[in-house]
């Protein structure tokens, strides 16, 4: 059985303050990157699973603890088995929907009931997989031989963040913020290290402010900015343009051109503007919403804090999509590291573990990667 160390610590006073340290470099992961580029070009991406434990492998190794590195012992093939075994359910499934409609026709009233249950069903699993995901990637995780692990169920953790987002739908969004610190709850209260016991108690009053700020400010611009897209691109002779009979068919018809990149430069215009509009908006909630899982954390004897500001995340990821958009995507190494950099340098921790006091826990293990969420978001994690 694991002993339960749980509760927030008495005051640590002249507690020694330490961080997670950063040492990763830029040209270690610019290898990584282009390797895995490569080889996902040659192995028509199957690569990538090995590729995402490398990346990990070096992220996981380059932070310190206590003057102790954290290690990753996760597998490509892991990943790569979690991945084909839920390929393999959704194929499944596909089937017997073909086999359903073919049955009662298209058209049919089970066929539909059977459709929509299935989008549920993808929204349903698409919780359970970051639950899943975290449990595997803790269990993975190991600092000086001690394994991180997950209690609690995957499948009950979707059927709760299933309804919290019900709730959100029902108050038109103004429960975001409580259903996000509360699905937080749920997720690190059940995180270990060791046989030591995360603790998060988190005020979503504290985050409120931000965020609604961040809704009135979004709204705002918003209305600001399609208004000068309306005015600046002239919205509707563009429209005229575009069903006008007789414009030209052919590419040297210079109005046809000239068309075709008002279009391309409005839509453009309209994705990246509404980003850094979302960024900007929501930079006061995103800080505060950082700031208050920090406080709210703790950990054995430690206990966590952080002064990240609205200006600070603003600028991460202002510069990052910056980056990313002007090197074609090339800079992402760049974006990784700064942003890694960026977090660690940014959350202090107070007090230091008792290393004699931890034991290894004795959580159960998965045997194979996040394939739920691998089919959901392929990204670089």
């Amino acid at each position: 059985m694991l002993e339960m160390q749980v509760g927030k610590p008495a005051p640590v006073g002249a507690a020694p303050v330490q961080k997670l340290t950063y040492h990763g470099r830029i040209g270690p992961l610019y290898g990584i990157f282009i390797k895995i580029w490569l080889l996902n070009v040659v192995t028509l991406t199957i690569y990538r699973f090995w590729g995402k434990a490398n990346l990990r492998r070096y992220i996981w190794s380059q932070m310190d603890l206590q003057g102790e590195r954290l290690e990753y012992t996760g597998t490509g093939g892991e990943l790569f088995q979690g991945f084909l075994i839920v390929v393999g359910l959704f194929i499944v499934v596909q089937i017997v929907l073909a086999v359903l409609a073919a049955i009662f026709g298209p058209e049919s009233l089970i066929t539909h009931a059977t459709g929509i249950l299935f989008g549920f069903s993808v929204l349903f699993l698409s919780m359970v997989a970051v639950y899943a995901a975290q449990r595997y990637r803790l269990t993975r995780t190991t600092w000086r031989g001690i394994r991180g692990g997950m209690s609690g169920s995957a499948w009950a953790y979707g059927l709760r963040a299933l309804g919290y987002n019900l709730l959100i739908a029902l108050t038109l969004g103004l429960a975001t913020p409580w259903v996000q610190m509360r699905l937080a709850e749920q997720r690190i209260n059940n995180s270990y290290f060791g046989d030591a016991k995360a603790l998060l108690e988190g005020k979503s009053a504290s985050v409120y402010g931000g965020f609604i700020l961040g809704f009135l400010l979004y709204v705002g611009l918003t209305a600001a900015f399609l208004a000068a897209l309306w005015f600046g691109f002239d919205i509707p002779s563009l429209f005229a343009e575009m069903r006008d009979p007789h414009q030209g068919s052919g590419q040297s018809d210079p109005a046809q051109l000239h068309m075709v990149l008002k279009i391309f430069g409005l839509y453009f215009g309209f994705l990246i503007g509404m980003t850094f509009i979302g960024i900007f908006a929501f930079s006061w909630y995103a800080a505060a919403f950082f700031r208050a899982l920090a406080d709210g954390l703790s950990f054995d004897n430690l206990t966590f804090r952080s002064a990240m500001g609205a200006s600070n995340y603003f600028w991460l990821w202002t510069g990052n999509i910056l980056i990313y958009i002007t090197t074609l995507g090339l800079g992402l190494p760049i974006v990784v590291h700064r942003s890694l950099r960026f977090f660690a340098d940014r959350l202090e921790i107070i007090g230091v573990i008792d290393v004699d006091r931890l034991r290894q826990n004795t959580l159960p293990v998965p045997k194979t990667g996040e394939g739920l969420l691998e089919t959901f978001d392929p990204g670089i994690w």
